[in-house]
């Protein structure tokens, strides 16, 4: 179950899972609240999608509509365990499971509490079982989860295209960027954590000019249109209009990322996980991001570089340190492919999340 009205690194995840093919342990269907980019992914990826209806908490009579069509569909299907991604999944949704006897799973992508009614909605229905995508997420969120038993689970990540001349050269022709010139991309929601604002100002105060920055992602709310544009004034302000390309929402990640020949993510806050890490260090990127949240548990000196929270000009000096050192972006990312294996391995990861699933069959969740 999932609201489905925004497209980042959960929907990535519901992305692989419906990917995963006949042979899978796990066989995923999906129930979703909102039409649009998720719903379509997954169900050309051969998934299929339950529509529940637009769900506004402000709107009661919604939240009951998606909960009856959530009940016929439990009832309808021979399902094990139900899954959750978020505290307004499991406030709204945890009554409906419980009443199905189905044990629920909660699979925490950051610590963070959200609204304070909202967390304690979703407490009245106690998971069976909590999924924790970091060591980070785990010991910011565990603590919501007394007596529930739980692991942490690092997330499905999918291999990028594998990179090949024709393709990079492709690639970059279709973008008018000349082959020798080192480009710098940035693949992520467009948020303020995510810290284009601060590459920006790196990228303004390096002094090696034979660089080009993707910023790839495109606005899906209000207040990141606003966030957009402040960016676009910001790289136009520091003269950088010709270097900062917004290339917007792209369906083509993967592609982009073997053009590319670094990659950097600032965060300004914590990232609880970072599968935009692990695919750019799977496509043979050097990785720079900040020294916080779980990059240290993806990221280490082998594969690319951690630098210290806002800090534009340490920032700027390893990105320009990449920027003209060809050996050290191959031996980075030579190092990245093999970091990233682990992460990338979708038979193992697979078979761990089927083991532990098992192990949850059988256990029903509480709703109070």
């Amino acid at each position: 179950m999932h609201s489905g009205n925004l497209f980042g690194g959960v929907e990535r995840i519901l992305e692989t899972l419906a990917g995963a093919g006949p042979s899978s342990p796990v066989h995923s269907t999906f129930a979703l609240c909102f039409e649009g980019r998720v719903s379509a992914t997954l169900r050309e990826a051969g998934a299929t999608v339950h529509p529940l209806g637009d769900t506004h908490v402000r709107r009661p009579w919604e939240v009951l509509r998606a909960r009856r069509r959530l009940r016929g569909v439990l009832q309808e299907g021979a399902y094990d365990v139900a899954m959750v991604h978020s505290s307004w999944s499991q406030a709204i949704f945890g009554p409906t499971i419980a009443a199905a006897r189905v044990p629920l799973v909660r699979w925490f992508h950051a610590p963070d509490r959200g609204p304070a009614w909202m967390e304690r909605w979703a407490e009245r229905s106690r998971p069976a079982f909590a999924l924790y995508n970091s060591r980070y997420t785990w010991h910011g969120a565990r603590e919501r989860m007394q007596g529930v038993p739980g692991e942490v689970l690092y997330p499905l990540a999918r291999t990028p295209q594998a990179a090949d001349s024709d393709g990079r050269a492709t690639t970059r022709s279709a973008l008018s960027t000349p082959d020798g010139r080192v480009v710098i991309a940035m693949a992520s929601r467009i948020e303020p954590l995510k810290g284009h604002r601060l590459l920006i100002e790196a990228l303004a105060q390096m002094a090696h000019r034979e660089w080009e920055a993707w910023i790839i992602g495109g606005a899906q709310r209000p207040e990141e249109d606003r966030y957009l544009s402040e960016l676009r004034q910001a790289a136009s302000a520091a003269g950088l209009d010709a270097r900062v390309r917004f290339l917007g929402e792209r369906s083509d990640v993967g592609r982009l990322m073997a053009a590319a020949d670094i990659y950097c993510q600032p965060n300004t806050r914590p990232e609880a996980f970072g599968l935009s890490f692990v695919e750019a260090l799977a496509a043979g990127l050097p990785v720079v991001t900040t020294r916080m949240g779980a990059a240290a548990e993806i990221v280490d000196d082998t594969c690319g570089i951690l630098v210290e929270p806002a800090s534009p000009r340490e920032l700027a000096a390893a990105l320009e340190g990449l920027v003209g050192d060809d050996s050290l972006r191959r031996r980075l990312g030579d190092h990245g492919r093999q970091r990233a294996s682990a992460f990338c391995d979708r038979p193992a990861s697979f078979t761990r999340l089927a083991d532990i699933l098992r192990a949850v069959v059988g256990v029903p969740v509480t709703a109070s």
